[in-house]
């Protein structure tokens, strides 16, 4: 059984986010609707909707309902802490389940009439019952049914994609936020060739797995029978004779049947190959459309262009246009996407040249200056990235244990364990001292300047601490953060800032924060998860945030909300420890060990 869905989808906050999900494996497919209420809500409720599908499909079990039950709790589980309301529902062949909790809407649209099928708010419960042709579901926030009112059931007679539309331009043009807005609308489609039929009114059973009902057996046609019997009154009356006839007769009655019965098959072959055939022409022209106005959308076409190819061709494997396709969609992947593979990454410079033995792991990046300290032998260079000059601006005895440095204009910022925060002038080389060695500070991680002022990520403290430019110095230690906001800085990396500031942790997950609060970020469009990233890109002279995803060896280029734009894959995107990119030059620098590399910015 074939199934269409759309998804609709409201204005989040970072406190309250209303989502939903749909994925399918193997004629199995798994839905959910969350409104979920909690720091953080809008990243969170997307990771454990995404966790939630994977803890589906994974379970080990033959029954549908066993997997969801097991799957919703799981769920309460993972929001034990939290306020939330959950709908999960699964469709496996002809059958419906779903489970769910809090304040939670099902329709059911058969035969022009629309049904409930839940009490809302009432205590979970499994329960199932059988879909057929032309069934469409909306599973939904009571929230987006209430938002929709007396519409509801017109907006429902539209086909998937302008009800998605007419509800996404609604939501739209309300311009609300933390409303709880979300669903999902699913079309159940004839098979190929199959006529729906009006059939029965579905029931639900509570906690039962529904029993298949045996199809009505039509009856034999009688006025064939009769012709028949009235040939048969010609035959001759010999045996042998009327044998043969009657053996001849039934080939050729058999054979007649078998090509009426071929040619019907071979007809409803042929219309479903062509529906599918169009279709996936039609999607991969919307992903090149799309490609550059919006990647993840384009990714999402290319996909579903995929899929209906691969449906013509297990119809027809052997059709030439058919293959034809496959290849244009192999050869055109890459450029729809923005994926593209660099094979040369020349050496930018040498820092043997400039001290023997020196080794940095970081950089930082101003203008057309870059900044590298090498914690090892305690000496701070700044490189002209136009002319390709250098000068070390200190050494040892100015820095004495310093681990961080940072680039803001024409100032360098030093963290030093013994000695604290130092500023050093680039233009002259002189030193001064923003912070002395402060005992409140705990795991000092990174430090960015921005606007002359110091950021310092205490991974330990869970903090930032800003120190702001005087007149006569620097202020004491303020904390970024306002009063209220949560946040787990205990597996950070790395710092950038650009008005916002974006914190990357080991596991791959991105934090943003404007103004001292936490702000969206979420990964989008992305073909898998990042993997062992070692360090990101962004300032206020670049358009795109990079990720340098080095566990997949590849440069991600990303909306500096974290939507998919590109990537770039690579041998050296694998190895290198730091980078930044000149979007104006079109160059990404990668550090490794004591040489820095360069690759084109496509």
């Amino acid at each position: 059984m074939e199934i269409k869905i759309a998804q609709v989808i409201g204005l989040n906050t970072d406190q309250k986010a209303a989502q939903v999900i749909s994925t399918s494996r193997n004629g199995d497919s798994f839905f959910a609707v969350l409104d979920l209420t909690c720091d953080d809500a809008f990243t969170k409720g997307r990771q454990i909707l995404s966790d939630l599908s994977d803890f589906y499909f994974d379970f080990e079990s033959t029954s549908i309902g066993e997997k969801l039950n097991a799957t919703f709790e799981k769920a309460k589980e993972v929001f034990a802490q939290d306020e939330y309301a959950l709908l999960l529902v699964s469709i496996s062949g002809k059958v419906l389940y779903l489970i769910s909790q809090g304040m939670m809407e099902v329709y059911l649209k058969r035969n022009e009439k629309l049904s409930s099928l839940l009490a809302v708010g009432a205590p979970a419960q499994l329960i199932s019952g059988f879909l057929q042709a032309e069934d469409q579901l909306l599973l939904a926030t009571k929230s987006l049914v209430e938002f929709l009112g007396e519409d509801l059931e017109k907006l429902l007679n539209l086909p998937l994609e302008a009800f998605e539309g007419e509800v996404t331009d609604r939501i739209g043009a309300s311009d609300l936020e933390n409303q709880g807005l979300a669903g999902l609308a699913v079309e159940v489609e004839p098979e190929p060739g199959q006529e729906p039929q009006p059939g029965p009114e579905v029931e639900l059973d509570e906690g039962q797995p529904p029993v298949e009902q045996k199809p009505e057996i039509p009856s034999i046609e009688q006025e064939p029978l009769e012709k028949t019997k009235k040939i048969f009154s010609y035959f001759p009356k010999s045996g042998k004779v009327r044998l043969l006839i009657a053996i001849i007769l039934i080939v050729i009655v058999a054979l007649g049947v078998g090509l009426k019965v071929k040619a019907g098959k071979d007809a409803a072959r042929n219309a479903a190959f062509t529906q599918a055939f169009n279709q996936a022409k039609d999607d991969l022209n919307s992903a090149k459309g799309l490609s550059s106005l919006n990647p993840a959308d384009a990714k999402n076409k290319l996909d579903s262009a995929k899929a209906n190819l691969d449906k013509a061709l297990s119809l027809k494997p052997k059709d030439a246009e058919a293959l034809d396709l496959r290849k244009q969609i192999d050869s055109e992947s890459g450029s729809i996407l923005q994926q593209s593979t660099a094979s040369q990454f020349p050496v930018f410079l040498d820092m043997d040249l400039i001290k023997k033995n020196f080794r940095a792991t970081q950089m930082s990046l101003s203008g057309n200056s870059l900044l590298l300290l090498d914690p090892g032998v305690k000496t701070l260079v700044v490189v002209d990235l136009t002319k390709k000059s250098n000068q070390i601006l200190a050494g040892q005895e100015q820095l004495d244990d310093a681990s961080l440095a940072s680039l803001n204009g024409g100032l360098a910022f030093i963290y030093s364990k013994d000695k604290g925060l130092l500023r050093v002038d680039v233009t002259n080389s002189k030193i001064t001292t923003v912070s002395k060695k402060d005992n409140d500070w705990g795991q000092i991680t990174d430090l960015a300047g921005f606007g002359g002022n110091v950021y310092v990520l205490d991974s330990s403290k869970n903090q930032i601490w800003k120190y702001l430019a005087s007149s006569d110095g620097y202020s004491d230690k303020k904390e970024y953060l306002n009063k209220g906001v949560k946040v787990d800085f205990g597996s950070s990396l790395r710092m950038q800032i650009e008005s916002s500031v974006y914190i990357l942790k080991t596991g791959g997950e991105i934090l943003r924060f404007t103004r001292g609060d936490k702000d969206n970020f979420g990964f989008e469009g992305l073909d898998k998860s990042v993997k062992d990233p070692k360090s990101i890109f962004t300032s206020s002279d670049t358009d795109n945030l990079y990720v340098l995803d080095s566990g997949n060896s590849r440069l991600l280029i990303l909306t500096k909300t974290g939507k998919y734009k590109g990537q770039i894959g690579g041998e050296k995107f694998g190895s290198a420890t730091d980078l930044v990119v000149d979007e104006k030059g079109k160059k990404v620098y990668l550090l490794e060990g004591s040489k820095i590399f360069q690759v084109d910015l496509k």
